[in-house]
Parts: C-alpha cells; sequence; structure tokens
C-alpha cells in the first residue's frame, strides 16, 4: 500500500513537471509492487493517467504558462482516438516489438527537445503548415503506442506540440496534460470494454498521483525553460534506456 502511494505520488509530480500521465512509474509499480500481470498493468495505467493529468491540467490553469486550448484540441483530435488502435492491436503485436519503436521514437525525438525550441523549429525547414501535419500524423502514432504500452504518450507529445504548433516548452506541458487526459480516458474506456474491471486497487496511486501533480507543476514554473527542455530531453533518454532493458530483460 505505501510502495503504491509514494508510486503515485512520484508519478503525479513527473505529470506535473513534465506534463507526462506517469505511466512510466504506474505500469512497473503495479506489476513489481502489486503482483499485476503486464496486461492488467497495461490497461489500470491510463485509468490512473486520467486522474493524474486532469489534477495537473487544473492547476496547470493557473500557472504562468496555462494550456493553449487550440492546440490541444486539435493535437487531442489525433492522438486520443488513435489510442484505440493500440487497444485493439495489442494482442496482436509483440510486447518486445512494440516497446523498442517507442524507445526508438524517444531516442530521436530526445535531442532536437533539448535544442531551443524556437530556434530548432525555425531551422529545420519546411512551412508551419507542413511542420503541423507531420506533428498531427506523429501524435496517431503517439496515440496508438500510448493504447499499446499503457504511457499516455506526452514524451512524445511534447516535443511534437512544439515543432508542430511553435509552442514555448511550458505552455507545450501544460497543453499536454489536456491530450494526455483524453488519451487517458479513451484508452481506459476501451480496456474497460474489452473486459478490465480490476479498479478496486488503483486508490493509493489514483490518490498519489493527484497529490503530487501539484508540486510538480510548481517546481515546473521555478525553473527556465532552457533548463526544463534539458531536462525533459534527459527523462526521455531514461524512459527509452528503461524500456529497452524492460524489453531485453523480458525477450
Amino acid at each position: 500500500m505505501v510502495i503504491l502511494v509514494l508510486a503515485g505520488l512520484f508519478g503525479g509530480v513527473l505529470a506535473g513537471l513534465f506534463g507526462v500521465g506517469g505511466g512510466t512509474v504506474f505500469v512497473p509499480a503495479l506489476v513489481f509492487g502489486a503482483g499485476w500481470d503486464i496486461d492488467e498493468a497495461v490497461a489500470a495505467s491510463l485509468v490512473i493517467i486520467v486522474f493524474s493529468a486532469l489534477s495537473g491540467t487544473l492547476r496547470s490553469m493557473r500557472s504562468e504558462a496555462p494550456v493553449d486550448w487550440r492546440a490541444a484540441a486539435l493535437f487531442s483530435l489525433a492522438v486520443a482516438p488513435s489510442s484505440l488502435i493500440g487497444v485493439a492491436a495489442s494482442g496482436f503485436f509483440p510486447e518486445t516489438l512494440t516497446q523498442l519503436v517507442f524507445a526508438g521514437f524517444l531516442l530521436a525525438l530526445a535531442y532536437p527537445t533539448a535544442r531551443s525550441g524556437k530556434r530548432y523549429r525555425e531551422g529545420i525547414g519546411g512551412s508551419a503548415g507542413s511542420q503541423r501535419a507531420v506533428a498531427l500524423l506523429g501524435g496517431i502514432g503517439a496515440g496508438a503506442l500510448a493504447g499499446l504500452i499503457g504511457i499516455g504518450g506526452a514524451a512524445l507529445t511534447v516535443p511534437l506540440l512544439i515543432f508542430g504548433f511553435g509552442l514555448n516548452p511550458k505552455t507545450a506541458i501544460s497543453s499536454s496534460l489536456v491530450v494526455t487526459l483524453l488519451v487517458g480516458v479513451v484508452g481506459a474506456a476501451g480496456y474497460v470494454a474489452t473486459g478490465f474491471d480490476q479498479l478496486s486497487g488503483l486508490a493509493p496511486l489514483i490518490v498519489g498521483s493527484v497529490i503530487g501533480a501539484w508540486p510538480g507543476v510548481r517546481i515546473r514554473e521555478r525553473l527556465g525553460e532552457a533548463v526544463l527542455q534539458r531536462a525533459f530531453a534527459a527523462y526521455m533518454v531514461v524512459v527509452a534506456v528503461l524500456i529497452v532493458v524492460d524489453a531485453a530483460t523480458g525477450a
């Protein structure tokens, strides 16, 4: 119980700080801390993400860089429904392959994320429309991967919002929480509709994540944008490495 509460708090802090749902914490916590199998943990993670992202969104609305609702709504139209693709495909794709693909995306985007968002975006060429189209296509992939492995996809969503919609990092993180919230709702509904019903054991993680999101946003407000970008890029690399290690040990 205590381990799950602490995992929830940590996942919530990550949600507020980086705009992620916390699935990289919730799935291992349920598998190794509570003895759940991976399929149940993935479904449960999306349920918990709904609450952590909602808490972070509410706090971000009062921050210095609030949600860009237009960008969040448009990007959500691509990301959230595509999570059902991942739910439907979860029984057909090997988990190891899915993990490696996701890790590859993270590593590919880590370096540009660490660069100055506006200058990097201006330097890569192409019209704003073409960059937005590429970001929306990437959003479809992020949503599908979220449905497959129970991660809200924000590790991909934040850089795509920066480079596809021209948002500054802090606004992108705030907006990512809205996208993550909708991904969690759609993905969790998909798993519940296909038979997932183990909701009673999620309370410690949900409570911890809701509480933890608020100080996470507060920490984000105090960080400079350059520091935040590099910290998020480092987070992407760490998550990618952990996913690769998990895929290698589980293969």
